[in-house]
């Protein structure tokens, strides 16, 4: 079992990696236990010999998010799939509260046209203008001729990836903030 540092009593998101295909029982699981969490899922469609059809998968594979004080970390140890939380440089790794809406706004949205890429992914600059995003910002990055707006997520080895039309995604100069602080959300 891992012991980490206390951290305080504030409540965070917390990142828990799972056995494959163990999420959605342990999102039942923690739920059912009355611990906050979040299972981001994309829709992905499944062609079979006889039919095709749309089913729900985890966006970010082997990924739970839970929020948790430090001191509730034992109730998740002992949950069938736990294979560990997620750490970087010995310390949990925690995601922004702000970054959590982004995905639940983006997975809302466009469960379809999203998906989780490795973190090597480097655009340009922007922010979307029009529609359920609007205001939230990230990076343009065109991938297979497809033009794909990515947010980082801190925590996690990972960038969330929606695709969007290239006409409601407005490049910007910079950020006025820093990645992790506090919600870069442009507010119009």
């Amino acid at each position: 079992m891992n012991s980490f540092p206390d951290e305080g009593d504030e409540k965070k998101w917390h990142v828990i990696y799972m056995k494959t295909r163990y999420e959605k029982r342990a999102y039942d699981d923690l739920s059912r236990r009355g611990i906050e969490v979040f299972l981001p899922l994309k829709k992905e469609l499944h062609q079979w010999s006889d039919r095709k059809k749309w089913i729900d998968v985890p966006l970010f594979s082997s990924y739970v998010f839970v929020n948790i004080v430090p001191q509730e970390r034992g109730r998740v140890y002992f949950l069938d799939g736990f294979v560990r939380f997620v750490t970087m440089n010995g310390k949990p790794s925690i995601v922004p509260g702000w970054q959590i809406e982004y995905v639940r706004r983006v997975v809302s949205s466009y469960p379809e046209a999203v998906d989780a890429l490795g973190k090597g992914y480097v655009g340009r600059k922007g922010v979307i203008t029009a529609g359920p995003l609007a205001g939230m910002k990230g990076e343009i990055v065109e991938l297979l001729n497809n033009h794909w707006f990515v947010i980082r997520i801190d925590g996690l080895e990972k960038v969330l990836a929606v695709r969007v039309p290239v006409s409601i995604v407005e490049a910007v100069a910079d950020f006025p903030f820093i990645a992790g602080s506090e919600d870069p959300t442009i507010h119009t």
